[in-house]
């Protein structure tokens, strides 16, 4: 696929799950990719993991031999020095955890040394993209690019627009995203969670009042979702992501957001007794011996899955009333962003306002959440 004329050179900024990924997908597409992190064994491992993918699609007949061997000698570079990295860069992506003032401190450091014609990204999947271009001498070039994992098969990008972000900037950014062959969908204003994380956001604050109230287990709850052809249940993706990750993003929502983000009591229990998931071998369930196995006959029938289809619907109406994005693209985000065979808004246009409405409200009353309460859009059945 042809490069973009206006960016040649891409610097990612972290080599770790999601940087590596972003960076093969730039190589792939004929960019010259400066890969960066602050230790060499990172670099290392981030390098390995994209060889190895790489060598799978050489296999598969996705990637020329020729091309795999052209980006091992012309196209990718290495450097733990950041000057050295984005000294050429036209353009710069950052994927490095999710902490705001680490973001700063390097977002300083990357406008510093990267010439001045170049557009600098976060791969952040919630931090205010406004507050990390206030590091910056321009903020008019700094925007969000927010890939989904894995980036070499997820096809969705999230160009989030900060309050400066020039219109120029997201041009050229979304055209980037089309020659990675993505599928970029525009973010209009800086809310947190952006598009897709943000309609999922209630669904986490409705499964910890489940949990909380004594409804159902957590696999009484995942074996629920699994018998409707989900892969992985929330719980246990949750358990696979990592609980104090979880609880950070709801604290971000919390302080950002609404304060019914809060974490709830189940979380807060398995993080004070150490039961972080996957990566301390306990959380929701137990990974000593492998990933658990759930057992679908323990399905829940006291959950009602139009609840979280609800607030998923409620929530996306808040972003369209806010001019956030169009009911089209939030389609078109949660498609090829979590896999989901139809969007929120396609599913809403069949569903009856004041049915809508009401069971909003009688979850919010229920579980005394006001960010359940239905918006002027379902109420008046604008959504339609």
């Amino acid at each position: 696929m042809e490069r973009n004329k206006d960016i040649n050179t891409v610097a990612v900024i972290g080599g770790g799950e999601m940087g590596h990924g972003i960076a093969e997908v730039a190589l792939i597409s004929g960019y010259k990719v400066f890969l960066r992190d602050i230790r060499q064994e990172f670099i290392d491992k981030g390098v390995k993991r994209i060889n190895e993918s790489l060598k799978k699609l050489v296999e598969k007949g996705k990637v020329a031999s020729e091309q795999y061997n052209r980006i091992q000698k012309e196209y990718l570079f290495t450097s733990v020095d950041i000057k050295k990295a984005v000294g050429k860069a036209d353009l710069v992506i950052e994927a490095i955890p999710e902490i705001v003032e680490l973001k700063m401190e390097t977002f300083q450091d990357i406008d510093r040394y990267a010439p001045s014609h170049a557009i600098l990204a976060s791969n952040t999947s919630s931090i205010s993209i406004t507050q990390i271009g206030r590091a910056t001498k321009r903020p008019e070039k700094v925007l969000g690019l927010h890939f989904f994992n894995p980036v070499v098969l997820m096809k969705l990008v999230e160009v989030i627009r900060s309050q400066h972000t020039s219109e120029e900037t997201m041009k050229v950014a979304c055209d980037f995203c089309l020659r990675l062959d993505k599928i970029p969908v525009r973010v209009e204003k800086d809310e947190p969670g952006f598009i897709v994380n943000r309609i999922n956001a209630p669904t986490h604050v409705l499964r910890g009042c489940i949990l909380d109230e004594g409804i159902a287990e957590p696999e009484e709850v995942d074996a629920l979702m699994k018998r409707q052809g989900m892969p992985m249940g929330p719980f246990e993706l949750l358990d696979y992501v990592g609980l104090d990750v979880h609880r950070d993003v709801l604290l971000y929502y919390e302080g950002n957001l609404h304060k019914d983000y809060k974490p709830y009591r189940a979380l807060e229990q398995k993080i004070a007794c150490g039961d972080l998931g996957k990566k301390t071998g306990k959380g929701f369930y137990d990974w000593s011996k492998g990933r658990p196995v759930i057992d679908l006959s323990r399905a829940t029938n006291k959950v009602d899955l139009m609840d979280f289809m609800a607030v998923q619907i409620n929530e996306a109406t808040k972003l369209i009333e806010m001019a956030v994005c169009s009911a089209e693209d939030i389609d078109k985000a949660i498609v090829n962003g979590t896999g989901n065979k139809i969007g929120p808004m396609t599913i809403a246009k069949e569903l009856d306002p004041d049915q809508l409405s009401e069971r909003l409200m009688n979850l919010e009353i229920r579980f005394k959440k006001k960010i359940f309460h239905p918006t002027k859009m379902i109420v008046e059945g604008k959504y339609r």
